[in-house]
């Protein structure tokens, strides 16, 4: 079959406007940095591609959760190793007041000690991080502890706390219940109570008696000192593990998804070459036309 000229240009020109294409997308995959422009360029790239990024933003978020959850322990922290020293200190005051070189007034007087020991741990208890009650358990917007007269705590909290997903099927306790520090096993309070009545009434039996109380609360104090400890501790190690994640996540998207600069410009100029190489092979093709219609 003969081929005519017009059908010559045609396919010349069905040629040029591929590789202009080409040479469109390459420059196009240079400036975004992205060799997968459309899904369709790579339906299963594009696809992995935002399964990634969704896993990406959710970790995002349990990063945020988990953040938001050593702050917390860092606050428990302080608030616990608070609660101790004063615990250290009410000791101390029962173990001078037991003494028989005491007499009721240094009693009565460091009784006065032991209520503001009570107020203070009370103010601890009702610490606070932004709106949340830090000692409330699920209850975190009531105040958890409420001071009566006659220096008797009520708790209004719960015994449980609520947890939060960390992961997809990991969840964490959001912290530790007022109940577990000051309630549970021994009663701060009551100990503390029974002190400052003891050390009112020149009760030198019942001051004695309040040491059993004080070093079993000193006690429950330095193992929920322990358990927020480790409690921080893991908390750090899913955020060290979660940030890894992200980076592994981000490289394996790269690697599908955005172009390797070198190979690209290179890819890039050499479709150019080949572009201006076609314009002017087109360009004497017309000139060689006109010339042979003129003669």
């Amino acid at each position: 079959m003969r081929v005519t000229d017009s059908l010559k240009y045609e396919l010349f020109t069905r040629n040029l406007s591929k590789i202009k294409g080409l040479v469109d997308t390459a420059q196009t995959r240079i400036a975004s940095g992205k060799k997968v422009l459309s899904p369709s360029d790579d339906p299963v790239a594009a696809s992995s591609g935002i399964g990634l990024e969704v896993e990406k933003k959710m970790n995002l978020q349990y990063e945020r959760t988990l953040n938001k959850l050593k702050t917390l322990g860092s606050f428990y922290d302080t608030a616990i190793t608070g609660i101790h020293e004063l615990l250290t200190k009410a000791k101390e005051i029962a173990i001078t007041q037991a003494s028989s070189t005491m007499d009721a007034a240094t009693r009565k007087s460091s009784a006065e000690q032991i209520k503001g020991i009570i107020e203070q741990l009370v103010t601890i208890g009702n610490t606070k991080l932004g709106n949340t009650y830090i000692f409330a358990g699920e209850k975190t917007d009531t105040v958890p502890f409420t001071l009566n007269n006659g220096y008797t705590v009520t708790y209004n909290g719960t015994e449980d706390v609520s947890s939060v997903f960390i992961d997809r099927a990991t969840k964490e306790e959001s912290g530790i219940s007022g109940n577990r520090v000051f309630i549970s096993d021994t009663n701060i309070f009551t100990v503390l109570k029974d002190l400052k009545d003891a050390l009112e009434e020149n009760n030198v039996e019942g001051i004695r008696s309040s040491l059993d109380g004080l070093n079993a609360s000193l006690e429950k104090t330095e193992t929920n000192l322990s358990y927020i400890g480790t409690y921080v501790s893991r908390i750090e190690d899913y955020i060290s593990y979660k940030e890894t994640r992200d980076l592994d996540i981000e490289e394996v998207i790269s690697s599908m998804l955005d172009i390797d600069i070198t190979q690209a410009v290179t890819e890039f100029n050499m479709l150019t070459n080949a572009y201006q190489a076609m314009l002017y092979s087109m360009a004497k093709i017309q000139d060689l036309n006109v010339l042979n219609y003129l003669k």
